[in-house]
């Protein structure tokens, strides 16, 4: 026994000097890699832009989007009743509709994404104006045509004046029946219009085209709507874990949903350039 146990120290205190010496060998401790996390499926019913990272668009009909977990619905293809029937049917789906109120048909998944319809048509006041004025008339016409909304045509009146305060603002009330819209844009530029505007729809359609025929360059508020916006805060906040429902959020000019979409190619290129600077000027000032 005592030899063994010298030989053992004697082994041990060798182990530090020549001869060969073999180390244990290292243990690899291997990471398993941090899955990604899976992208929102984001269901997308109309002409919606969705362009947010972290989040993949599904385009189809109301029936083939309804199970994506946040569903977008654009106001202007899409009725109301219909997309509140479907979030009632899938509840583990959450829903918006874009660009109009849900008041008619609360429901916790559905959530209405409001435009400001008076924003806009005192933006698009604001370029009218610029337009109207840079034809050089001391007190150039503009009208408002369609059905008598008059906070809207006070609201375009307002902006009229940020940019041409000598402007006058005809209102050329009719019903919302295309026919009707057509004869008040032409009667509005027998008045001396130089400029039409009108809220939107196939009204709108009618007085662009009545205005069109007389060379005459048209306007409707959707022209200073950007629903896009307005769904990607959504679809923002859906990646970050906010879930909206059972309200209206509203969004006006200064949450981007409120800008120019497009002036009417009737408007000569440096007078657009203008039209588009007021309005920038007009949305920073507000």
């Amino acid at each position: 026994m005592r030899r063994s146990f010298a030989a053992a120290l004697a082994v041990l205190a060798c182990a530090g000097c020549g001869g060969p010496h073999h180390a244990a060998p290292a243990t690899t401790v291997k990471k398993t890699p941090r899955a990604a996390p899976a992208a929102l499926r984001v269901g997308v019913v109309g002409p919606l832009a969705v362009d947010v990272p972290g989040a993949v668009a599904d385009r189809g009909t109301l029936a083939q989007v309804a199970h994506d977990e946040l569903v977008l619905a654009d106001a202007r293809v899409v009725s109301l009743p219909a997309v509140a029937a479907a979030a009632n049917a899938h509840p583990a789906s959450r829903f918006a509709y874009v660009g109009g109120s849900a008041a008619r048909e609360r429901a916790p998944n559905l959530v209405g994404l409001v435009l400001d319809e008076s924003a806009a048509a005192e933006l698009a006041g604001s370029v009218a104006g610029t337009i109207a004025a840079a034809q050089g008339t001391s007190a150039p016409r503009i009208a408002w045509v369609g059905p008598e909304e008059r906070q809207l045509a006070a609201a375009f009146a307002r902006g009229v004046r940020t940019t041409a305060p000598d402007a006058q603002v005809l209102h050329q009330w009719s019903r919302s029946v295309p026919a009707r819209c057509k004869q008040a844009a032409l009667t509005a530029i027998d008045r001396g219009a130089v400029l039409v505007m009108a809220h939107g729809g196939n009204c709108a359609l009618a007085a662009e085209a009545a205005a069109h025929d007389q060379n005459q360059p048209a306007l409707e508020l959707g022209d200073f709507e950007l629903p896009s916006a307005a769904a990607a805060t959504v679809v923002r906040d859906a990646l970050a874990g906010v879930r909206h429902g059972g309200e209206d959020i509203v969004f006006g000019a200064t949450t981007g949903a409120i800008g120019v979409r497009t002036i009417d190619p009737l408007v000569p290129p440096d007078v657009a350039a203008q039209a588009r600077a007021a309005a920038q000027d007009f949305l920073t000032a507000g």
